[in-house]
């Protein structure tokens, strides 16, 4: 019942860090928080 609610937490708190770390010019880390945003946003459909 609150896995949804979890799943989109971590979502946005590597979304959060995919932007963090573009913004300090971590481009593979940028990458990999991308990838982890788009897979729970995924797992949210």
């Amino acid at each position: 019942m609150l896995v949804p609610l979890y799943i989109g937490a971590i979502g946005v708190l590597t979304f959060a860090s995919a932007i963090w770390r573009y913004r300090e010019r971590d481009m593979i880390g940028a990458a990999a928080c991308g990838v982890m945003t788009i897979s729970a946003a995924y797992l949210l459909i």
